[in-house]
């Protein structure tokens, strides 16, 4: 089963982007990141070998018995009558295993099974490295906006800081004012000097994934576009084919193949053969034929048996009580999104505005004398902190919903595929 694992809303929107330098930045898109990380992943680069051992398991388990030649001679390097080869009798016979129980095609089936449990830990496997990445994807963008904000919230301070300066040349300011905002100005610096140093850090961090130097500079993506979420029963259907409960499945079909081996191998097999035999002593020959067959007195497997069927019993189990898990799971998550979208539409819509209009009523009463220093900064400070909690609450929303989609493997509104070989690449 193939899941397509993007965030469509970062993939929507490519327009915004911060310099790290003077020239034109490098930039990286979410798809080209997943193709990288899908290409070069030290984790999914094992899965070809494994697939292919899988294989050879099958081609082993398809083997039939082979024939056995069987010489004896018998009667020589005796006495009397039986002295040197005088009576030698020489047997030359062909034998042949054949199975009962249908054990070729029980071993085949198992091992096709264990295949398919190879295909579907690669699936979880692979979820949980995309994850990992857009993960990192995400806070990278995330720090990008922080960047943005932090640069726009020095330069009201420095605005601020040039107003204060003239009106303390006019005498209308203490100098304890200008050192205020002077001061508010360097942690503003130490600020974003210290999310710049975190954009370098998660930049290495993300190229580590594909085992590379980071070759860009920015990603692009807007953290501002929150997809539409499909219906709960649409998700909870679908999570009956998530990847983790079909390893279940898998897992349970693994056990009962094991146990009809299990049940096949208890019955014994037969041995046919037919020969020629040559007596030395009358100068005769002779066919000999022979059937052989083990007294299976008690059942060899028994034990094997009962466990393989306890296995079943917990796999099944484990599959039930994990269903239940998954879909609180999903539930909770689906609810939180659904609160978080209201955060960011309060906020977006209620907060930030009332937040910009304080900051300029402030700032324009500020100029006219009318207002002290301390209640501008103020009104600065809570437009800064709305603007931040809105950056926050729009990247939380993409993380929670990229934890939903890991767990359904649905994308949840437009569909970016990856390029189309990618997965077939991965397995040759």
């Amino acid at each position: 089963m193939r899941m397509t694992f993007v965030l469509p809303a970062l993939l929507a929107a490519t327009s915004y982007s911060v310099a790290y330098a003077a020239e034109q930045p490098q930039t990286l898109a979410l798809p080209q990141a997943l193709q990288r990380t899908l290409q070069h992943d030290a984790t999914l680069q094992a899965f070809p070998y494994q697939l292919r051992m899988a294989e050879a398991q099958q081609l082993q388990a398809n083997i039939k018995p082979n024939p056995e030649l069987d010489v004896s001679l018998e009667n020589v390097l005796g006495t009397g009558d039986n002295q040197g080869l005088k009576a030698a009798e020489l047997t030359l016979s062909m034998s042949q295993q054949i199975e009962l129980g249908q054990k070729r095609e029980r071993r085949v089936e198992l091992a096709q099974q264990q295949s398919q449990l190879q295909r579907d830990n690669y699936e979880l496997a692979r979820l949980d490295v995309l994850a990992a990445t857009t993960s990192l994807y995400l806070e990278l963008l995330r720090l990008q906006h922080l960047q943005q904000w932090s640069s726009e919230k020095l330069s009201r301070e420095q605005a601020l800081l040039d107003t204060a300066r003239l009106r303390s040349n006019a005498g209308n300011l203490l100098d304890a004012d200008i050192s205020r905002i002077k001061l508010r100005l360097l942690r503003s610096q130490i600020e974003l000097a210290d999310i710049q140093q975190s954009i370098q850090d998660r930049r290495y961090r993300l190229a580590a994934r594909w085992n590379a130097e980071p070759d860009f500079s920015v990603v692009t993506g807007d953290l501002a576009i929150l997809p539409q979420l499909p219906a709960l029963p649409a998700l909870q259907q679908q999570l009956q084919q998530s990847a983790a409960l079909q390893r279940y499945l898998t897992e349970h079909r693994v056990a009962q193949s094991q146990l009809r081996l299990t049940e096949a191998n208890s019955q014994a097999d037969v041995r046919i053969s037919a020969g020629l035999r040559r007596n030395q002593a009358n100068n005769d020959h002779a066919l000999v034929f022979g059937l052989s067959m083990p007294l299976t007195l008690t059942d060899p497997n028994e034990g094997r048996r009962l466990a393989h069927a306890e296995n079943q019993a917990l796999i099944a189990r484990q599959q039930q009580l994990a269903a239940s898990e998954l879909a609180l799971l999903m539930k909770q998550q689906w609810l939180n999104l659904q609160h978080l979208r209201n955060t960011v539409q309060t906020i977006d819509t209620l907060l930030l505005p009332e937040a910009k209009k304080l900051w300029q009523t402030s700032l324009s009463s500020y100029q006219q004398g009318q207002l002290d220093l301390l209640s501008l900064l103020s009104a600065e400070e809570e437009l800064a902190q709305a603007e931040h909690d809105l950056i926050q609450s729009q990247s939380r929303f993409h993380l929670t919903l990229l934890e939903l989609e890991r767990l359904t493997g649905l994308p949840m509104t437009l569909t970016t595929t990856l390029p189309g070989a990618a997965l077939e690449q991965s397995y040759e």
